[in-house]
């Protein structure tokens, strides 16, 4: 008998709604009506900024306060928030999140807000320093773009930094068509498990069933577990029921996002095949093109292979990359002053190319730990030089991180003029000044 009950919870669950989540690309943050837009501030080193929060039309009674403070390549964020009704009751939601909005559009989820009896709060940080932040309505805890239950946005009360405006997000989700939840008034149910329903029936309509079937039914499967322990009577079984769900929640989000992935690869192969279909030479040039491509990806594969079996050659590989020498700090890699236009920490394509390579060297060095020191050239004020120096630092370590590279094993520093290597009195010299070191140490050189 109980094997039913909760195989009917477990279906009702999952709404067979073809399109229970909407991604709009974009768009305006607020809503369609308003001429949308944000404050975002370029929070300054060192001082600590006040902010006001302000509800919209959705919670307009809704109020709040928050900090930021920025220090050593991150923010650090504290909010309140007062007068918020339960997320569930306005729509399919069951919890707030914060965002933060770089001025291109994209969203950053920083956490939950917990709390009740309408006031919630969260302390949190981002490897941010020019942002906006918003408060969202949200399925679940592990959402990666904002839905358009926004709740609260941030208003300048007294801030240590420039002021500019995001008008637009890169990414949103509607759920209008995600159905709501019964909510249990007692709260016999955790809150968790309402997650994990929403996170399933989500991801459920974008097709992971079809496009991501072995992380859906890992998913499915935990979310089953949750419902078999909710119903059971030890309540030793039922205090499972938080983590067996957050589980699910995290495993169905993945499914989603590959389901995701796998649709927009699968209309690509569509449009392409169609294009072939009106020009069979174009086709034909360009699954030869592709063919050479995934040969020499092959080529290079297999060479990295062979390069990661001469660990004994680990300062020769890498000076095939980057520029490298042996000091008594350690092993240091040089991404050189060209890879940086005056006033700029964006990697050009070849840095990022050799970054990308450096990191697929030193990745199954398991001991090897870095620090990434920003340098520049002593043109146009110290201060700004400093903070230019260190967001290069960030750049590098940011690039490598993507590409594989642990961040735990890595810090930055930045040194702004103070170590020049060249001539400064000369362009060349500057050039080669607006650099960036990688100080490596392990037991895999000696030091």
């Amino acid at each position: 008998m109980k094997a039913t009950v909760v195989s009917t919870l477990f279906i009702c669950a999952l709404p067979l709604c073809a399109s229970a989540q909407e991604v709009q690309r974009g768009v305006a943050i607020v809503s369609e009506d308003l001429g949308s837009q944000i404050q975002a501030f370029s929070y300054r080193e060192g001082p600590e900024s006040k902010l006001l929060f302000q509800g919209t039309p959705l919670v307009p009674r809704c109020e709040g306060r928050g900090e930021v403070e920025f220090q050593d390549g991150r923010a650090r964020i504290a909010i309140g928030l007062k007068q918020l009704p339960d997320p569930w009751s306005l729509g399919p939601y069951t919890v707030y999140v914060l965002w933060a909005l770089t001025l291109e559009g994209r969203a950053s989820n920083l956490g939950t807000l917990s709390g009740s009896a309408g006031d919630r709060a969260l302390d949190t940080s981002a490897p941010l320093s020019q942002f906006a932040l918003i408060v969202t309505a949200e399925p679940h805890f592990a959402v990666t773009a904002p839905s358009k239950a926004v709740v609260a946005r941030n208003l300048a009360q007294r801030v240590a930094g420039a002021q500019s405006m995001v008008r637009t997000v890169q990414e949103r989700a509607d759920y209008a068509n995600l159905a709501p939840q019964k909510f249990d008034p007692k709260g016999r149910t955790p809150l968790a498990l309402y997650q994990a329903r929403y996170a399933l029936a989500i991801a459920k309509a974008v097709g992971a069933e079809e496009f991501a079937p072995q992380a859906y039914a890992r998913a499915s499967k935990l979310l089953q577990s949750a419902e078999t322990a909710q119903a059971d009577k030890k309540s030793s079984v039922r205090k499972t029921v938080p983590l067996i769900s957050r589980d699910a929640v995290q495993q169905a989000e993945d499914a989603r996002r590959e389901a995701w992935i796998a649709k927009v690869a699968a209309a690509e192969k569509a449009e392409r095949a169609k294009t072939a279909e009106a020009a069979a030479a174009a086709a034909a040039a360009a699954a030869a093109e592709e063919g050479a491509r995934r040969a020499a990806m092959a080529a290079k594969a297999a060479a990295e292979m062979e390069r990661q079996q001469a660990r004994r050659d680990l300062e020769d590989r890498i000076d095939s990359v980057l520029p490298t020498r042996i000091t008594e700090r350690g092993l240091v890699a040089e991404v050189a002053g060209v890879q940086f236009a005056v006033g700029a920490a964006t990697l050009n394509p070849s840095a990022r190319e050799a970054l990308a390579r450096f990191a697929g060297i030193v990745a199954s060095y398991r001991t090897l730990v870095f620090m990434v020191e920003g340098h520049t050239d002593p043109t146009g004020n110290p201060a700004k030089n400093e903070a230019l120096s260190l967001a290069r630092a960030i750049s590098v370590r940011d690039y490598l991180i993507a590409q594989g590279v642990a961040a735990s094993k890595i810090d930055v520093a930045g040194l702004g003029p103070a170590n020049p290597i060249a001539d400064n009195e000369t362009a060349e010299g500057r050039a080669r000044n607006r650099r960036v070191e990688i100080v490596m140490w392990g037991e895999e050189i000696g030091i």
